[in-house]
């Protein structure tokens, strides 16, 4: 039987994709080979195994179950050389089937994803979460009880989903989201973000990117090495990298940390309570004291005390008629 039966993986490749080996390709966050070896507690060898009694397995046979190997070694007695390795107890080998589907080509791999998806949606539901068909949740990822991830979304590597969270046609990554989180239609990339947060549609939470409980982040919203305060509103069409902004503070459409000046990045800080008012542009290095308002159109290029109100825009010039010079009117 398998318990006294040693059981090795050798590393052979069937075919390639995008100069990827095929057992090397990601199946619900694991491998083939990586599967293999945990279920069947194999023995990776790169040469040639050692001699004696033996089951060599080429990693080909991700869903193979121990049960299923068990099953497979009680009815070959002998030794069997088939598609997906050998068997080997000693006189003439004889030719056999596989002891599961293997996926040889990159159309079983295609087929294979598939099913790893399902299996991996099975396991969440387990835990008590949804993932509907059409979702991709790696087994890797952790679902909290009630979240649901919607038709068209990716859940990927050590993600983690808190309960009742919504995950709604969005890419995560390596990402946190908090408990009762709604993420529309954004991607999220080694970000972390609270608890009970909106999150888009069409943001983009890169590496670094921290954001406390009850935050809006909305449309068309770039984050990157940011951390966010609890309560904060970044509504619409802002670009907030390399800033710390503390609690209840309010960042205006069009509102650009002006993070790079061609060598170096530098940061923005920006107090409790804080007014940032549309198209304004935040040149760091900077600190904005607690409580300020800055005026919509400003450029900031000075630091600003507690409860400091800046307005940095030119004064309208306005001419009564003058329109019909540049529109041609008569």
């Amino acid at each position: 039987m398998i318990t006294h039966m040693k059981v090795y993986l050798v590393t052979r490749a069937f075919f390639t994709f995008r100069g990827e080996a095929g057992y090397a390709l990601g199946l619900a966050g694991m491998n083939c080979l990586e599967r293999m070896r945990a279920r069947l507690g194999a023995e990776v060898v790169d040469g040639a195994p050692p001699a004696g009694e033996k089951l060599v397995l080429y990693p080909v046979f991700p869903f193979l179950t121990r049960e299923g190997l068990e099953q497979f070694l009680c009815v070959h007695t002998g030794s069997l050389r088939f598609a997906g390795g050998f068997l080997e107890r000693g006189g003439a080998f004889r030719e056999g089937s596989d002891p599961d589907a293997g996926m040889y080509t990159l159309a079983d791999y295609a087929a294979m994803r598939v099913r790893a998806f399902r299996e991996s949606a099975l396991f969440h539901a387990q835990q008590g979460a949804l993932v509907e068909e059409g979702a991709q949740v790696d087994l890797t990822a952790k679902l909290g009880r009630g979240a649901l991830v919607r038709r068209g979304s990716v859940v990927r590597g050590n993600s983690v989903v808190g309960e009742d969270a919504v995950i709604e046609d969005s890419y995560l990554e390596d990402s946190v989201v908090g408990a009762g989180t709604h993420v529309m239609s954004s991607r999220l990339v080694s970000a972390k973000v609270g608890k009970r947060c909106t999150v888009g549609p069409y943001a983009s939470l890169r590496p670094a990117t921290q954001a406390g409980d009850d935050v809006r982040i909305g449309a068309f919203v770039e984050c990157k090495n940011a951390r966010i305060g609890e309560g904060c509103k970044l509504a619409h069409l802002a670009y907030v990298g390399d800033a710390d902004l503390a609690q209840n503070v309010n960042v205006g459409c069009g509102v650009v940390f002006v993070n790079y000046d061609g060598k170096r990045k530098s940061r923005t800080r920006v107090g409790k309570g804080s007014f940032l008012g549309s198209n304004c542009n935040l040149v760091a290095p900077l600190r904005v004291g607690e409580g300020c308002f800055v005026a919509a159109g400003t450029t900031l290029t000075r630091d600003l005390q507690d409860g400091d109100f800046c307005i940095g825009r030119s004064r309208e010039s306005i001419k009564p008629g003058g329109a019909a010079k540049y529109l041609g009117h008569t």
